[in-house]
């Protein structure tokens, strides 16, 4: 009883300091976030972008500068792609959830015209080391359509912007969707296959053998170890996380594949009960692990699905994480141990 009431004396004790130290921290947050909207003038409203509709059919280039990265997206005859990622093709519903946002910002408050305050509010131009997200969006001739500077967001719709550099921050009405990942506007998380019906996979590990492994329906729960004979898996469910591993992947990059990769160094091959067929090649390169994808169907009620797929794979390689590319080609060691001596002629 004496050392639980003096554990429970200590972590009070603790969460006292914790809980103060928080209430510090808001505190000094909410003094810098009010520091910095000390000179609003309430007296501003109306639209940020004023006959935005009109304008967005105009728009040819978008380009979007974080602190971490630039990137720039173009109109093209085919559609809206990403030169830096091999012309990716950048995904319609997001160009159109950033022209619902950028359509409904109004203005709500002038706030500060001090520069030096503008990091509080997130609204400082990341091109010369601030922490804001800018957005350009230009016409075919390079004028400039929409130019802002966004910050920190209050809530689901408000948020601190700035306007074409203008030295001032303004609170708004309104949202945006995330507009600072390259990948979210690839949609790089489009291989989404249900891993349920994954019936065959053979797996290339970079070291120790090659193996297959099979279910017999999708009411099969475990995967088991078709090839080679001479191995045992550890346990029934040891080898279903690197089966099914391939069948939903979020990718870290994109670019064109041009030229001959060479020989892979793994790879991870599927096939589902319903006939869709998919391949991971997996290469090493500029210190990055990238798959190239290959997609067939041998069954005709896949074709759509498989052609598809194919649209977003076909021509390009695709960065993993290292944590996708080792379930994906996990070695046999680590899923089964060798249950016959093998037989040597």
């Amino acid at each position: 009883m004496i050392r639980y009431r003096l554990f429970g004396r200590r972590a009070r004790r603790a969460f006292i300091i914790a809980g103060g130290g928080f209430v510090l921290l808001a505190a000094g947050t909410v003094a810098l976030v009010a520091d910095a909207v000390r000179d609003a003038r309430p007296d501003v409203s109306g639209p940020v972008l004023p006959g935005w509709s009109e304008m967005a059919g105009q728009a040819a280039a978008i380009e979007i500068i974080t602190p971490d990265t630039l990137f720039r997206m173009e109109r093209t005859p085919e559609g809206w792609t990403m030169p830096s990622r091999g012309n990716y093709p950048v995904r319609a519903e997001h160009l159109a959830e950033l022209d619902a946002g950028l359509s409904s910002l109004s203005y709500a408050a002038a706030l500060t015209n001090d520069a030096g305050r503008f990091d509080r509010l997130g609204v400082d131009d990341p091109a010369t080391g601030g922490s804001g997200t800018s957005l350009v969006i230009t016409d075919a001739d390079g004028n400039r359509l929409a130019s802002l500077i966004v910050g920190h967001t209050r809530g689901d719709d408000r948020l601190y912007i700035r306007t074409g550099r203008q030295e001032r921050a303004f609170a708004v009405q309104g949202s945006l969707p995330d507009i600072a990942d390259p990948g979210r506007w690839l949609g790089l998380d489009f291989f989404n296959v249900e891993p349920s019906r994954i019936a065959r996979a053979y797996i290339v590990p970079e070291s120790g053998p090659a193996y297959i492994l099979e279910r017999e329906s999708p009411a099969t729960r475990n995967f088991d170890l078709a090839s080679p004979r001479t191995w045992q898996l550890i346990t029934a469910g040891a080898a279903n996380g690197v089966a099914s591993a391939g069948a939903r992947v979020r990718f870290r990059d994109v670019g064109e594949a041009s030229g001959d990769a060479g020989a892979p160094v793994a790879l991870h091959r599927a096939s589902t009960f319903d006939g869709l067929v998919y391949e991971y090649r997996f290469y090493r390169e500029e210190g990055a692990i990238r798959a190239r994808i290959n997609i067939d169907a041998s069954d005709h009620d896949v074709m759509d699905e498989a052609s598809g797929l194919r649209r977003n794979a076909q021509g390009f390689w695709f960065t993993v994480s290292e944590d996708a590319y080792e379930r994906m080609t996990r070695p046999l060691e680590q899923a089964a141990t060798r249950s016959v001596s093998p037989i040597i002629d």
